[in-house]
């Protein structure tokens, strides 16, 4: 006869179960303005938990069966307590960090996104993480008490033997229980992360999921799907992503700057705080720039890095993972940096965080930067440095320098970093500005320094020369109104400012059609590789599962998992029959062309053919 732990591997499982549950609560609790208008699927929502609980109950019973089997009971109860410790804080650590994590993203985070922050460069950030979210380590600590006394209440005080035969049956039963919880699902696939998308909404997809489900789904990347989704007659008629820009007329060298603003959407242009406007100085741009549809611009992505393959690269943002971190990371591209380098132009990156950060310095390498400055590049004895990296006003004042006496034509993107957590201006600009948030401060911040830098070098030659645009990087997923429209997941200002001289206007509405537009303005003669919404045809966005495709006239919205569309009408209303008529064959249409380019932007990354 030998020990039987089974029934306490059993409880242990149901506490996981419970901490699901309890933890589910306090992320929608702690969101809950993100939530105002999602649904969550709380069915699903089972599903998940019981489906990661089966997971860990797999090795659990393993080691169960095993323990049984030790002389001495209490080590062999030890080791099955000690697997439930680590099994809860494996639930636990995950949950904490999307307790934070999606209020920024607006999606869960990925198992790339822990190897991210943990073995990347910006591992560094965690002691500013911990500075400014100190009360979720609070709430760790509390977790972990609570778990611990419930454990205690559970533990094992069963005395009953049971024999050797006994013992592997009940091993069997468990595991084969525990395996088919685990798949959740009797065809050939197993439970997804995409299968919480039902809800039709990417905030309550993310609430019916589980964070360590996610994790685990996410480990292994899986390539991109190569089935045949149209014609390839259809496919070479719908999507050319080669585009050639050409002119008679002779091409100009004028310098141009990029801005990059961390987290700047729409919605923090013209906003006060106390009676104090945030941005007065982009504001005051906002009126003269040269952009049409400057307060109507759409980001590529919700995170920082896929903003440069977007904008320099033409690449769109329709992977799960971003494209810097996924298996083409190492493609070529069609770098606007290169085409200016190959016109003569000296080209720089400049960030003021460690260099390694967010993986800039590949993708800079990749889409063609010559020079890319970074913190210990810029960092001088007087200079003030925050947890993240060099404020914006010193990264100004070394970019004004540089360009003082510049002979050559340069490209230069500054991407700015004093509006990203933990918005850590310096002090006395907080005393200055008596704004009660550091986010609003941080954004208060930057408008000074930016307008500072205009005014100081306004006078300049180089200035004189100068082609600025100014765009955010994405939006601040948490300040979206609660009214969910996809189009405010993106919504960006694109601040184009010519020189003196050039009277260019502008129409671009998405960071992908800048180069094209730009290109075109100089009069340059290029071949760009760039999926650039062509002659106003939809808008594609790909966010948390869903592929959103939306004109003036309808919104479509496409689950690749179980092939479904869903059609939003915007503007008809009782349409005649041949109005109807006409409507459904411009969805068809729309469909086509979604399926025919996404077919051709999966095929070129498996074929490395992401550039010209």
């Amino acid at each position: 006869m030998i020990h039987n732990l089974y029934k306490f591997s059993v409880k242990i499982c149901g506490l996981f179960l419970l901490e699901l549950w309890l933890l589910r609560l306090q992320n929608a609790l702690f969101n809950q303005a993100l939530l105002e208008s999602a649904r969550v699927d709380l069915i699903t929502a089972i599903r998940f938990d019981v489906s990661l609980v089966a997971y860990l109950a797999l090795p659990l019973f393993t080691l169960t069966v095993i323990a049984n089997w030790i002389p001495n009971e209490k080590i062999g109860f030890r080791m099955v307590r000690a697997f439930g410790i680590l099994g809860f804080l494996a639930i636990l650590i995950p949950e904490l960090w999307d307790l934070i994590y999606i209020n920024y993203a607006a999606k869960r985070a990925t198992f790339d996104v822990y190897t991210f922050y943990t073995l990347g460069e910006d591992s560094v950030q965690f002691l500013s993480l911990i500075k400014r979210f100190w009360y979720v380590f609070i709430l760790c600590i509390l977790w972990v008490i609570l778990f611990l006394w419930a454990l205690k209440k559970i533990r094992h005080t069963e005395r009953r033997k049971i024999t050797l035969s006994q013992n592997i049956m009940l091993f069997f039963i468990c595991s084969s229980l525990s395996f088919l919880l685990a798949r959740n699902s009797f065809g050939p696939k197993p439970l997804g992360i995409a299968d919480a998308l039902k809800t039709q909404h990417p905030m309550g997809a993310q609430f019916t999921l589980n964070a360590p489900f996610v994790v685990l789904k996410t480990i292994q990347n899986e390539p991109t799907p190569s089935h045949t989704l149209v014609k390839n007659s259809l496919e070479v008629k719908y999507a050319n992503p080669r585009l050639n820009v050409r002119s008679d007329n002779p091409p100009s060298q004028v310098n141009i700057l990029f801005i990059i603003v961390e987290s700047l959407g729409n919605k923090q242009l013209h906003q006060r705080v106390n009676g104090i406007p945030l941005t007065p100085f982009l504001d005051k741009l906002a009126k003269e720039q040269m952009n049409d549809f400057a307060m109507e611009g759409l980001a590529e992505g919700k995170t920082s890095i896929e903003c440069l393959p977007a904008l320099f690269g033409g690449i769109p943002s329709w992977l799960d993972t971003p494209f810097i971190l996924s298996n083409y990371s190492t493609n070529e591209l069609t770098g606007f940096p290169s085409m200016c380098n190959q016109r003569g132009y000296e080209t720089y990156f400049i960030h003021g965080a460690k260099e390694g950060s967010m993986r800039f310095d590949a993708l800079g390498s990749s889409l063609g930067f010559k020079h890319q400055l970074y913190r210990d590049d810029l960092f001088t004895a007087n200079a003030e440095a925050g947890n993240w990296g060099l404020h914006d006003h010193e990264v100004f004042k070394h970019i004004s320098t540089k360009l003082n006496g510049h002979k050559k034509p340069f490209m230069m993107t500054f991407f700015t970093l004093s509006t990203h957590e933990p918005f850590d201006i310096p002090q006395r600009f907080k005393n200055k500005y008596k704004i009660p948030s550091a986010e609003a401060a941080s954004y208060r911040f930057f408008d000074d320094q930016l307008r500072l830098f205009f005014e100081q070098n306004r006078r300049k030659t180089w200035f004189k020369n100068t082609l600025f645009v100014i765009t955010g990087d994405h939006t601040p997923v948490h300040l979206d109104n609660a009214q969910y429209k996809i189009q405010d997941y993106y919504s960006v200002p694109i601040l184009i400012i010519p020189p003196d001289g050039m009277k260019q206007a502008f129409k671009v509405k998405e960071q992908k059609a800048i180069i094209p537009a730009l290109c075109k303005a100089l009069n340059w003669n290029v071949n760009l590789y760039s999926f650039v919404n062509r002659k106003n045809q939809d808008v594609i966005r790909y966010l948390n599962g869903i592929y959103y495709i939306w004109n003036d006239e309808f919104e479509l919205q496409y689950n690749e998992t179980n092939t479904s569309w869903r059609v939003l009408i915007k503007k008809v209303k009782n349409p005649s029959h041949s109005g109807k008529k006409t409507l459904i064959l411009k969805i068809g249409d729309s469909k086509i062309r979604f399926l025919s380019l996404l077919q051709r932007f999966r095929k070129d990354l498996r074929m490395n053919k992401t550039h010209r």
